[in-house]
């Protein structure tokens, strides 16, 4: 009698390498991303943004230059941003009309604008009026716009050029 030889040997064995390189990748993406190495998280950078935390949104839409966020709550820290265009900086302005449902104490929300060097912050918490911010001393190109979540829910927001 002959002795029955494994046709599928290789399959077996390269299969057993994959997952074993698959494992390895994953552990260490969870390692990189658990000490934030490679991912950036500065809110005046002028770079995209990559969040470790969570938001339950409603919703999210950017249509037509008009930015419209609205969320039930989020991470502390968390950072929703949208790229906008300066093409006018001198006769163009930013409108931020946004509304906090929910402020507990030592909540916050804040608007960031950042284009290269040039960063700027607004407290927009307690908005009782739009938000009207002139962009002359920005430039001609891309502007970061950015809402930072410290503690507060049901967020309305709409932010476009004119």
């Amino acid at each position: 009698m002959s002795k029955p030889k494994t046709h599928h040997l290789k399959f077996i064995v390269t299969g057993t390498v994959s997952m074993v390189l698959i494992l390895v990748c994953l552990a260490v993406f969870i390692v990189n991303a658990a000490a934030g190495n490679g991912i950036n998280t500065d809110v005046t950078s002028d770079e995209k943004i990559w969040n470790l935390g969570t938001i339950q949104m409603n919703s999210n839409i950017y249509h037509n230059g008009i930015w419209k966020l609205d969320f039930k709550s989020a991470s502390d820290g968390f950072i929703k941003e949208e790229l906008f265009s300066i093409q006018a900086p001198k006769t163009q302005m930013l409108y931020a009309d946004i509304s906090c449902g929910t402020v507990p104490d030592d909540a916050t929300l804040t608007l960031w604008l950042v284009q290269d060097e040039m960063v700027q912050s607004f407290d927009v918490t307690a908005l009782s009026k739009p938000l009207e911010l002139p962009l002359n001393q920005f430039k001609n190109g891309q502007l970061y716009v950015r809402l930072e979540i410290h503690g507060v829910k049901d967020v309305t927001s709409k932010i476009f050029l004119q």
